[in-house]
């Protein structure tokens, strides 16, 4: 049977779904190759593949679990967010409760061998949250009293009609009180401690915000005063860190500024990060042959996994990988502007900038542009949790993208099964 031909709009649609597809697969193919390079040493003797082996078996839950999504939909999500965030407060606060401490930080839920990380399940849970509420904003058209209507009898509150009506500043604040979940999320992963999960959990709600056209502050400020609340907000921030962080937190700061100085001590980790690097050249040691992961570089197989790749695939392997991640946030992007739903256009929005600034933060974490923030880089660093919570993503963001194509091949009259068939690679025969 013969492709039917396609619009310049079903095309470009089409494209979006292949290139998604591809980016995945790509990601996940060379996380496993690094991985099984990297840890191979880590095995003591008894199998080279341990490390890979368990990977695989996090890789065949994720897809189970990806496939059930994709099947399920996305739209059913926005209906589930307040139990979502609920399992997830439940789940951080069990962490502090009876969670397993590792390096310092008590950051794992888990029995004997099987453990989970309950913040990489956190991060979704805002992001969902976070669409549910800007989408909530925009079905009642922006007009206050529609917005306070709805609020009050989905949360059977009617007796705060009165007052939420009086209250203007706080209806022009709309959006910072959309922020409330991924902000107290991320103050209990502040608890564990980690600093770099909260501040990669609350940004992608943040950037999802600006996006939206929401208010969030009074427009009718002038320059001056947006001016003097973005810098009395820094100093802030800056005397909160300056008081209340960590020492280990504040060693991360002066190892960063300075790797030099500190490459025997607190800064031995970005040091020997950098080493790799450089050892790389332009066209690297070659596949599995690299230096750094035999008792050089801690957490080679982990955060600083980008560094191997760097070492062995060389300067054309980082570049590769870094351009990977910024066709991953291109093509989200695209699915999101292409999305007739609101709240699939949101939550496409937040899983790009989640996975693709996650993917970011952590190269330039490792190449010293960035200060060390214990971020994993998404589907080629070791981890169960982070691998199975991006695969989910993965499957959210590709089937808002497919439903997107469907919805214009529909348009020019196309059925289901013509649209899947033209969705496969012209290689294949039908």
């Amino acid at each position: 049977m013969l492709k039917p031909r396609l619009t310049v709009k079903t095309r470009r649609r089409r494209t979006n779904v292949l290139w998604l597809v591809g980016i995945f697969s790509f990601l996940i193919v060379i996380g496993m190759e690094n991985i099984l390079s990297s840890t191979f040493v880590l095995d003591g003797g008894s199998t080279v593949y341990g490390y890979l082996l368990k990977q695989l078996g996090f890789l065949v839950i994720g897809l189970l679990a990806a496939r059930g999504i994709w099947h399920l939909g996305y739209q059913r999500l926005r209906h589930w967010c307040r139990p979502f965030f609920l399992a997830s407060v439940l789940l951080l606060f069990a962490v502090k409760a009876f969670g397993i401490t590792v390096n310092g930080a008590q950051r794992w839920l888990g029995y004997g061998i099987v453990s989970f990380q309950p913040s990489e399940f956190a991060k979704l849970a805002a992001i969902v949250c976070m669409a549910a509420a800007l989408t909530f904003f925009w079905d009642c058209h922006g007009e206050k009293a529609a917005v306070i209507g709805r609020f009050v009898k989905n949360w059977h509150v009617e007796e705060w009609e009165p007052f939420l009506l009086k209250k203007d500043r706080l209806f022009k604040s709309y959006g910072l009180l959309c922020l409330i979940p991924p902000l107290i999320l991320s103050a209990i992963i502040l608890l564990q401690p980690d600093a770099g999960t909260a501040i990669i959990l609350f940004v992608p709600p943040v950037l999802m915000l600006i996006c939206s056209g929401i208010p969030f502050y009074d427009r009718h400020w002038p320059w001056w005063k947006v001016l003097v609340f973005v810098i009395a907000t820094l100093a802030v921030l800056g005397l909160a860190f300056y008081f209340f962080a960590h020492d280990y937190q504040k060693d991360r700061i002066r190892a960063w500024r300075n790797p030099d100085s500190y490459k025997k001590t607190i800064g031995y980790q970005i040091y020997q990060s950098l080493v790799a690097i450089g050892s790389g050249g332009v066209w690297g040691q070659g596949m599995g042959t690299g230096i750094s992961k035999f008792s050089y570089l801690p957490e080679a197989h982990t955060d600083f996994a980008y560094a191997i790749i760097c070492q062995e695939w060389g300067f054309l392997g980082a570049i590769l990988v870094l351009v990977v991640f910024l066709a991953l946030i291109y093509f989200g992007v695209q699915a999101a502007g292409s999305c007739q739903d609101r709240f699939g256009m949101f939550l496409a929005m937040g899983i790009t900038f989640s996975l693709g600034g996650q993917g970011l933060v952590n190269m330039a974490m490792v190449t010293d542009c960035f200060p060390v923030v214990g971020v994993p880089l998404p589907f080629i660093s070791y981890g169960g949790s982070s691998l199975i919570l991006n695969l989910i993503s993965a499957a959210l963001l590709l089937r808002i993208s497919y439903d997107n194509y469907i919805d214009a091949a529909r348009a020019q009259d196309m059925t289901d099964h013509q649209a899947w068939q033209a969705l496969r690679p012209p290689f294949i025969r039908h």
